[in-house]
């Protein structure tokens, strides 16, 4: 039995097995930040739908900062759209299980600097999107991104609370060697999640597949990292684990409602 909150690794080996449906839409990830803080389990489980419990880690819940680029957005078989298939995004997320479906990822937020994706995801797999002025820098071993998110959101409304981000700044140092993240390690459990969970209006609850090859990641260090707006929900953050990511394709299926 599933020790619900609890590393279940298992079910991450599960996750990462090809759907036998076809993928809907393609796209590719470039230049991936993750930075990772300890909050308390509780208040990360009140912001999360009943039916999915917050895994712990080294005796902590997790909250995630991913700063990232997207490109080649499309569906199978089509060609990508210029000017609309490539962006800058970060997303807010903790980890969590689900007792039939397995471990994934919530999304509190998610901030893209291309408006017509924030609507369609808040549309089709009803994730928390806003619009936002967001900018990266890749100088070799240095990375810097910067987003602004806008006052004004004309989008469809989300049916969760989400996390209150403002702004930020963040400059790291990439210091390590690219490798693949060893199973049943702190590095896998934070980024070999091939499952995430979103909720819609009547408090329905979805989960979709996202696959990609595993991740190659390098540990990095801080040079600055200003985040505004966070601390009401989650607190003082320090953010002990930085790491970055290499450049994956990634493939992504259909929300399905959870019953």
């Amino acid at each position: 039995m599933v020790n619900l909150g609890k590393p279940d690794w298992e079910g991450m080996v599960r996750n990462r097995q090809q759907p036998t449906e076809r993928p809907i839409m393609l796209q590719t990830w470039h230049d991936l930040i993750f930075l990772h803080a300890r909050v308390p389990k509780e208040v990360l489980q009140r912001l999360v739908p009943p039916e999915l419990t917050v895994e712990e880690f080294d005796g902590s819940a997790w909250l995630g900062f991913v700063p990232f680029s997207m490109s080649g957005i499309r569906k199978p078989h089509w060609p990508a759209i210029p000017r609309l298939s490539s962006f800058h995004e970060t997303n807010i997320r903790t980890y969590v299980t689900h007792p039939e479906f397995g471990p994934g990822v919530w999304f509190f937020s998610l901030d893209a600097a291309q408006y017509l994706a924030c609507w369609y995801a808040r549309q089709y797999f009803k994730l928390p999107y806003f619009h936002a002025m967001l900018s990266r820098q890749i100088d070799h071993y240095l990375w810097r991104y910067s987003g602004l998110r806008y006052t004004l959101q004309i989008l469809p409304k989300t049916a969760v609370e989400t996390a209150g981000l403002q702004s930020y700044e963040i400059k790291i140092y990439k210091d390590g060697d690219w490798h693949e993240a060893n199973p049943q390690t702190f590095e896998y459990w934070l980024v070999e999640r091939y499952r995430l969970y979103s909720q819609g209006k009547s408090d329905q609850l979805f989960t979709a597949r996202v696959m990609h090859e595993p991740y190659k990641i390098a540990k990095a260090n801080p040079l600055k990292i200003k985040i505004y707006g966070l601390e009401p929900q989650f607190g003082v953050l320090n953010f002990e684990s930085v790491l970055v990511a290499k450049t994956l394709n990634v493939q992504c299926f259909s929300p399905q409602q959870v019953c």
